[in-house]
């Protein structure tokens, strides 16, 4: 422990010096390097052109260097090293955003240059943070702070040494560079770079200013993005305000054009259970219905003979539940509306303390199969909007998207191999529309396969459209009674089909 009672010394005074000429290593080692090597080699010599988040990176390396060198000169200074701190952390934050529009791309697929094999804006996080963790290192092992003021010698800044002017010269010539090429390549305000920038010349004809960038700028700040969807609508919870969405039941305003209309054959309610059913199959004979995280096996007078729940959070999350579907043999998967699942069994004779991770009740009743149970579909098309539908073939199992707050056009078939859960294909379904209309209206809050087709039933519009997956197109659409108004799950058996309505089960035929 430093005793600060004991007068400053000569050692004092050396370790001092050392650490300004550690401080000034740093500052001019960030902006020669990174800074220096894209400015010079990879702009000038090889066409770089940083795009818009490349020069905001570069930015925050120049003024971290710049801030270092003022530490050299004017002493150490809390402020400048708060300065340094809040330039790497904006500096992060920038490469972070810019690493993270490319992170997911297949091998060797990425945004401009790479060097050994990292393109340059994850080259970025790795130097913004060596900055905190050497400077952060460098001061842990810095000598007394009253050495580092005695050092200046009652002057109001420090003495250049000749390896402080060097420094200080190239770090000015380098950034003085950058100045040029971002002036030369990107033009004056209100020109400020691209997204996509062509190489860099020192040829006019070739060179690019763009105010592009500018267009939606300051139509709203939000922190999620892409990833700001609202959750879907469910039985247990209504969601059609927050996802700008007005249910309608009549199917003659379907966006499809129907091929035909179903009836109500029979309608019997389910006994015995509280909670607002989400979503309803048959397997192997047995009725199974969801609501959030709690599922229930019915006896043929639709009355639980099997209650348990999973727990959402253990894993892989998988939020609340949106179908049952075959899996393998008498196993079933739970599917959750971000495309988590769990694949589960009932069996009389559960293990209590092995099925603890993945059930919060029912651990006697049911038990997960598959290490350990949990598994996540990854897709591309469907990556920002939520499923409320799921249906297996014995190979596949495939999802369908659900309109949001963020889009509402687009409806996407998504399936994956269930031997590996990996994404295999995805379609946009063609179909015969109405004039101006799309099937991203359609909100599909059940689904079955059967013979080569997907059924699918819409909350929204009243209608059961039939795809066939060979063609991606839908073939055939029919016409639900209106008196439903929450038709959710489906179960088809020959020419009849089964939905859940406000915990009632609903035949319906053709």
């Amino acid at each position: 422990m430093t005793n600060y009672a004991l007068p400053v010394n000569d050692k004092d005074i050396s370790k001092a010096k050392t650490f300004y000429d550690l401080i000034c290593w740093g500052g001019l080692l960030i902006v020669l390097l990174p800074v220096g090597i894209a400015n010079v080699i990879l702009g000038y010599f090889m066409g770089d052109s940083p795009c818009t988040l490349c020069w905001g990176q570069r930015q925050e390396m120049a003024y971290i260097g710049v801030v270092a060198l003022f530490m050299v000169r004017y002493g150490f200074k809390p402020k400048y090293l708060a300065t340094m701190l809040v330039m790497a952390a904006v500096g992060l934050y920038m490469s972070f955003r810019h690493y993270g529009n490319h992170a997911m791309r297949d091998v060797g697929q990425g945004f401009g240059l790479d060097v050994f094999g990292i393109h340059t804006q994850f080259w970025a996080e790795i130097v913004f943070w060596c900055v905190v963790f050497l400077f952060g290192l460098a001061v842990y092992l810095a000598p007394r702070f009253d050495a580092l003021v005695a050092e200046f010698k009652g002057k109001a800044f420090r003495p250049m040494t000749k390896f402080n002017r060097v420094a200080f010269g190239i770090v000015t010539a380098i950034i003085a560079s950058n100045c040029f090429q971002a002036l030369w390549s990107t033009g004056v305000p209100p020109f400020w770079g691209q997204g996509d920038p062509v190489r860099f010349s020192f040829n006019p004809k070739y060179v690019i200013w763009s105010s592009d960038s500018w267009e939606g700028m300051w139509s709203g700040i939000d922190f999620l993005g892409k990833r700001n969807v609202k959750d879907p609508d469910f039985a247990y919870k209504p969601n059609a305000a927050k996802l700008g969405i007005e249910f309608k039941h009549d199917a003659a305003d379907a966006p499809v054009k129907l091929t035909g209309a179903l009836s109500i054959a029979n309608i019997r309610p389910i006994e015995g259970v509280d909670a607002k059913v989400n979503t309803i199959s048959k397997i192997n004979g047995q009725y199974l219905i969801g609501s959030k995280y709690s599922f229930w096996a019915l006896d043929e007078s639709l009355k639980p003979v099997v209650s348990a729940a999973y727990d959402p959070w253990y894993s892989a999350n998988v939020l609340d539940l949106v179908a049952i579907t075959p899996y393998k043999d008498d196993a079933f998967i739970l599917m959750g509306s971000n495309k988590s699942l769990l694949r589960a069994r009932l069996t009389p004779n559960g293990d209590d303390v092995k099925n603890w991770g993945n059930f919060t009740a029912g651990r006697t009743q049911v038990e997960h199969v598959g290490g350990l149970g949990r598994a996540r579909v990854g897709t591309e098309r469907a990556k920002f909007s939520y499923v409320h539908s799921a249906a297996s073939d014995g190979r596949y199992v495939y999802t369908a998207t659900v309109p949001d707050n963020r889009n509402k056009k687009t409806f996407v078939i998504s399936k994956a191999l269930m031997s590996d859960w990996m994404l295999s294909g995805e379609f946009v379904p063609s179909a015969d529309l109405k004039e101006g209309r799309t099937l991203g209206e359609l909100y599909v809050t059940g689904m079955v396969y059967e013979n080569g087709s997907l059924f699918a039933v819409s909350k929204n519009h009243n209608v059961l459209v039939e795809i066939d997956v060979a063609a991606e197109k839908v073939v055939n659409a029919w016409s639900i009674p209106a008196e439903l108004t929450d038709v959710r799950g489906l179960v088809k058996t020959g020419d009849t089909f089964e939905v859940v309505d406000t915990n009632r089960i609903v035949t319906l035929k053709k």
